[in-house]
């Protein structure tokens, strides 16, 4: 997918999940706002789970990128979801305090209701700071540019498991 006419054409959606006044919540609009910038079709979404029902409802492929606090895992560590049921998705800490209902219940209400995406994948990236203020920390800063690579050289149809 190399021309702004490829990348319009794009049939899917890319749902930056956070707050980018919350440190490393921002990681999801930072990524959204920069597949938008290069003619993708990408949203900031920044409200509570079950409009996210609504935001992915009838996409093709919906790709979530939201902040994760993952006290195990490394600031700016990417981990890739595709099985919903699996315990390590419900466990990974996606942060939800700005969010009424989390992520890991927006997709079990989906598929309860059968209003997910024909395909979804969900890209967590581990933080390491989310109190008020704009910036993301480095490590994460530099996990989020390389995903922005990846997923624009990939126009979002990638293998999970290269990210």
């Amino acid at each position: 997918m190399s021309s702004a006419a490829d990348r319009s054409s794009f049939e899917g959606l890319l749902i930056g999940l956070g707050h980018a006044e919350r440190q490393d919540d921002g990681v999801g609009p930072f990524v959204a706002e920069a597949l938008r910038r290069r003619g993708f079709p990408a949203v900031v979404h920044g409200g509570d789970g079950t409009a996210l029902l609504d935001a992915w409802d009838n996409q093709p492929v919906c790709v979530v990128v939201d902040a994760m606090a993952a006290p195990d895992s490394e600031p700016g560590t990417l981990r890739v979801f595709t099985e919903f049921q699996d315990p390590e998705f419900q466990r990974a800490g996606f942060v939800h305090s700005t969010h009424r209902l989390g992520l890991p219940e927006a997709v079990a209400l989906g598929r309860a209701l059968g209003r997910l995406p024909g395909r979804l994948v969900v890209i967590g990236i581990a933080g390491a700071a989310f109190d008020f203020g704009p910036c993301l920390s480095p490590a994460v800063a530099a996990t989020a540019a390389q995903l922005v690579e990846r997923l624009a050289d990939r126009g979002f149809s990638f293998d999970p498991d290269a990210l």
